[in-house]
């Protein structure tokens, strides 16, 4: 494929992506937030830190608390950037999450053409890029989609070479270190990539491989030792043990144990699971495939399963799926799975094309169509699906489902606080410490789970004296519904739905 569809399909990205992002004036929900703000944090020289606690899992002694404790740094790196060259806002933090975006359609194209050689496929699945349909609205905004695809994409294209360089698995464990700096099943990438590079070069290519990866990681190691005592953030390890999504936010983490997951009784430990992998699995029919292309990627993987980078995107896509679905089942249902599978999706629009080539093949054997005809036709439909998925995402997600009303709602309390007095330096207790910390600069703690009492045992043991009460907010609806009439707690004001109360 010539340079200039290339450069067609960045620039088509770009377009679409910039069009998309304008509609978008805040990150939109909590991942999003917390990588803005630390990446905000990282620009004004504060270094790894943050002023919120979202979690407990790590036990942390108070705030400001050393960050990434269960998130990985490079998203929020990447919004260090573009807040150190452009400003601290929303538009100058995700300046390079939209360029790292626009490289997505060249480089699966690329991909494509590794593996098939064909232009149409190529450009097909380029476009498939530019329309991603339901991942749309996340790829603008800051969180690790974009990087996890265009690392994924380089992933995959190197797996794909014929000719491989002598620095091909160096090159390969280099690229799983960055996985591993974009999201903590990193090593699941490190994984492959050595056993990748044995199958290519035995064990000097696998040693090549890890010295890659640990180039890479060995500085975060390091900085992980330096603030937790350990190699790998200790924030993920307790989460093994939830009975449910809720007990993400339990106060203290001590609750979470192998005899509170024990005792929550066989029953439900296989029910949540098998849950999450119903769940999983419609996601990777749905988002993933696009309902109508899902077919078309299974054959084009059939076709290519002689390919290297084949076999180690479908071993991938189902490691991945075991572990959202069995070892991690609420994180993995309530997104996780969808964040991982992002690194694949390159692959998967790759796929998509080769498997349309395919059917376009047996359509010429068995009905006699023009394969040239037919293609073009086909070509354009599955665009046309692209497109309507793609447009129904924004809609429902950012036009439709209040993207921005967090991030307004938060600002608009913060103003309120202000009014009353309370000084900037208090810690707030709420639903969302990055989002409203990201809106009002006050440092956060969540709302534990497990109702008031957890929430009075944190708040005094972090030296919260604000709360924010919202009417869902689950065991605490007494509370809330007794608002100025309660003699616990000093009410002070409503805004939109939101009671401010002062805690003792």
């Amino acid at each position: 494929m010539k340079t200039k569809s290339y450069i067609t399909l960045g620039l088509a990205g770009l377009l679409v992506f910039v069009v998309v992002g304008s509609l978008q004036r805040s990150p939109g929900y909590m991942d999003a937030e917390y990588y803005l703000l630390t990446g905000q944090q990282l620009a004004a020289a504060r270094g790894f830190s943050e002023p919120v606690l979202w979690n407990y899992l790590d036990v942390p002694a108070g705030l400001p608390h050393p960050s990434h404790a269960y998130w990985m740094p490079l998203p929020s790196l990447l919004a260090a950037l573009g807040a150190w060259l452009f400003g601290a806002s929303f538009s100058a933090g995700r300046v390079l999450f939209l360029l790292v975006a626009a490289l997505l359609p060249p480089l699966t194209a690329k991909l494509s053409m590794q593996l098939t050689g064909r232009v149409g496929s190529a450009r097909l699945a380029g476009f498939l890029a530019v329309l991603p349909g339901f991942y749309l609205p996340f790829i603008t905004t800051t969180d690790s989609f974009a990087i996890c695809m265009l690392l994924g994409a380089l992933f995959y294209i190197l797996l794909s070479r014929d000719v491989k360089p002598a620095w091909w698995a160096l090159g390969l464990g280099a690229l799983a270190g960055l996985l591993h700096l974009t999201r903590a099943e990193g090593p699941l990438w490190l994984l492959l990539a050595l056993w990748a590079a044995w199958r290519t070069a035995g064990h000097r290519g696998s040693l090549q491989a890890a010295a890659g990866y640990g180039l890479v990681m060995l500085p975060w190691f390091v900085r992980n030792w330096l603030a937790f005592g350990s190699p790998l953030a200790p924030g993920a390890g307790s989460s093994l043990w939830l009975t449910q999504y809720d007990e993400l936010f339990a106060f203290p983490a001590s609750l979470l144990s192998f005899q509170h997951w024990a005792a929550s009784g066989i029953g439900a430990i296989v029910a949540a699971r098998l849950d999450a992998l119903g769940q999983n699995l419609a996601s990777a029919l749905i988002v993933s495939g696009l309902v109508a292309l899902a077919p078309l990627v299974v054959w084009g993987a059939w076709r290519m399963r002689g390919q290297l980078a084949v076999r180690v995107g479908a071993a991938a896509w189902l490691v991945l799926l075991l572990v959202f679905s069995f070892v991690f089942p609420f994180s993995g249902a309530r997104g996780g799975f969808f964040h991982a599978a992002a690194v694949l999706q390159p692959l998967v629009w790759a796929l998509a094309a080769v498997g349309l080539h395919a059917a376009l093949e047996w359509g010429s054997a068995k009905r006699g169509w023009q394969v040239t005809r037919a293609g073009h036709v086909f070509s354009i439909g599955i665009l046309v699906l692209a497109f309507g998925i793609s447009a129904y995402a924004v809609q429902q997600r950012v036009l439709a489902g209040g993207w921005d009303e967090s991030a307004q709602h938060a600002a608009a309390v913060h103003q309120r606080l202000t009014a009353l007095g309370v000084a900037e330096g208090e810690i707030v207790m709420v639903n969302n410490p990055p989002g409203f910390s990201l809106a009002s600069g006050r440092p956060a703690i969540v709302i534990p789970h497990g109702g008031p009492q957890a929430g009075m045992q944190a708040a005094r043991h972090y030296g919260a004296s604000i709360l924010l009460l919202e009417a869902d907010q689950p065991g605490w609806n007494d509370i809330y519904e007794a608002g100025p009439l309660l003699s616990s707690l000093q009410y002070l004001d409503e805004v939109d739905g939101t009671r401010i109360f002062r805690l003792p």
